[in-house]
């Protein structure tokens, strides 16, 4: 399989906690956690704070066939959380190509913003976020994990 779609929830501070909760109730398995400490390591634009250190950056569980990412931001810089912004897909390729049309077709539609264009970053040779013109959040993101 070298495509999925997961749900991605931001937890506003309460990931650690939202993380607990599913693999308590739902035996979520823990197949990724990435804290702020950690992205510091490789991104210096991060900046650490005491309230802020065991934050996490990002987390993939997995329920049955399913995978669930968690972390504490919302999509949009500065965005004020609301239950309703938290969610959003993900969509991951292994297919450097297919992120690439996925991306281009969805800006293609004048009604499509973009939120982060699609660029390399300190985790993907091509990570973006757009949102679609029903306010759906949409991450592009190139894995060759997926291989």
């Amino acid at each position: 399989m070298t495509l999925e779609i997961a749900v991605f929830l931001s937890m506003n501070g309460k990931a650690n906690d939202a993380i607990s909760f599913y693999k308590k109730h739902l035996n979520a398995k823990e197949l990724l956690l990435v804290t702020y400490s950690d992205m510091k390591k490789s991104d210096s634009s991060i900046v650490l704070t005491e309230e802020n250190k065991d934050y996490i950056s990002h987390s993939v569980l997995q329920i049955g066939k399913t995978k669930l990412m968690i972390a504490e931001e919302t999509m949009i810089p500065n965005e004020i959380y609301n239950v309703g912004n938290n969610i959003s897909l993900c969509i991951q390729s292994a297919n450097f190509a297919e992120v690439q049309s996925f991306y281009n077709n969805l800006i293609s539609d004048d009604r499509v913003q973009i939120i982060f264009p699609l660029s390399k970053n300190s985790f993907s040779e091509a990570y973006g976020i757009v949102q679609d013109p029903y306010g759906v959040q949409i991450q592009l993101m190139y894995d060759t994990r997926l291989k």
